[in-house]
């Protein structure tokens, strides 16, 4: 009965990687699914731009001596449709670069909330660890006080230590279910499954420089630049179908009829020239579209110069992150050897010692699990920067890394 128990609740439990995570958000996200949408929705202008240019329209006339079965097809026009289809195009690849960016942000929304939870797990555990000692600590100091051994600051001392790491223990607690229904979410896993994360599998490139001479080959690759350059091309194609006021259109007009009064049907073929002479509102259009083209022209220069300077601050943050992660590394070397000296000296009046040896142990480790993911998250954003897969950063080699 209780094998069979063990197997229920076994049954009931989800383990997933990083990578598992990512694919698994990449398929079933809501907010994925409206960019998607958005990007069927700019298919669909585009093709009905290239439909209104180039499809026949068919209208019927009645009046109360005939009625008209009309075709009109546009033969020729001076490229004022031809623009629209091209502006239509460039909303198209407006849509699916967002629906791209979007994609690796969740990438790395996604290993920031995986991350995370990792990182508050080890934390709890330190927690408890520091916590059970300070407890054990302060039961002995009220106990000694009982027996006029101690005084009631140090029993208060130590009271304010257990109380302490129980109240960030909670609070942890709190941020770990927090941030795992918020990735159940994301993943669309339901609230109630028990959800196991397998450990971050990710090695920190080692006696690596930055170059940022490499990456700067590539800001212009930068997700937001080629947005708001395929914009500026969108209104560009927009003001110049504006100006095409006096071009002629040549229209094939073909009448199908039926004279009501005589009865007799009648077919009719004409092509003329459509000449637009006069529009009021023409000139105030094409002054607005060139002032919006003016204003996002200045946007992209400014957000160009944004992006090389997020790059050449990217050396000094690998150099921190990287000291960081060597003095990570060197404290849990010191927590092992604490940990070992204490297990080798223990005694019973010595297990205080050997419960704050294991408490800095789990710290340690807790210590260096942030490090490592500083980096992973820091590589990730550097691929995001220069328009590249995020998921890259998980892999060994990087082309900035000399």
């Amino acid at each position: 009965m209780i094998l069979l128990l063990i197997l229920i609740s076994l049954s009931f439990s989800i383990e997933i990687s990083l990578e598992e995570a990512i694919k698994l958000a990449l398929k079933n996200n809501r907010t994925l699914k409206k960019f998607e949408r958005q990007v069927k929705s700019a298919v669909y202008e585009r093709k009905l731009s290239v439909i209104e240019r180039f499809s026949p329209k068919v209208d019927t006339r009645l009046s109360k001596d005939k009625m008209e079965l009309v075709a009109r097809i546009l033969l020729l026009e001076f490229t004022k449709r031809l623009h629209n289809i091209q502006a239509q195009k460039e909303r198209e690849r407006i849509a699916r670069i967002t629906l791209e960016e979007f994609k690796n942000r969740l990438k790395i929304e996604v290993t920031k909330l995986y991350t995370s939870i990792l990182i508050y797990d080890v934390y709890a555990q330190e927690l408890r660890e520091f916590m059970a000692v300070s407890y054990v600590r302060f039961d002995r100091e009220r106990e000694k006080l009982r027996l006029g051994l101690s005084d009631r600051v140090k029993v208060a001392e130590w009271e304010r230590k257990y109380r302490y790491y129980r109240s960030k223990l909670l609070e942890i607690q709190r941020k770990y279910n927090e941030t795992l229904y918020r990735l159940n979410r994301y993943l669309r896993i339901n609230m109630e499954e028990d959800l196991n994360l397998k450990p971050l599998n990710f090695n920190v490139p080692k006696d690596k420089s930055f170059d940022e001479k490499e990456l700067l080959k590539y800001v212009d690759n930068n997700y937001r630049l080629r947005i708001k350059k395929h914009e500026i091309a969108y209104y560009r194609e927009l003001e110049k179908g504006s100006r095409r006021l006096f071009f002629p259109e040549l229209v094939l007009e073909g009448k199908l009829g039926k004279d009501l009064e005589n009865g007799e049907n009648y077919t009719e073929m004409n092509a003329y020239l459509n000449i637009p002479l006069f529009d009021p509102s023409q000139r105030f259009r094409v002054k607005s579209l060139k002032e919006k083209i003016n204003s996002l022209t200045r946007e992209y220069e400014e957000m160009k110069e944004e992006v090389k300077e997020k790059v050449y601050t990217f050396p000094y943050l690998w150099d921190e992150y990287i000291g960081k992660y060597v003095y990570a590394k060197t404290n849990m070397r010191w927590a092992e050897e604490n940990l070992e000296l204490k297990r080798s000296q223990y005694e019973l009046q010595l297990a205080f010692d050997l419960g704050y040896a294991m408490a800095y142990y789990t710290q340690a480790e807790r210590i260096l699990l942030e490090s490592k993911v500083n980096i992973l998250l820091f590589l990730m954003n550097v691929y995001h920067t220069l328009g590249m897969n995020p998921e890259k950063a998980l892999r060994g080699n990087h082309f900035f890394l000399k």
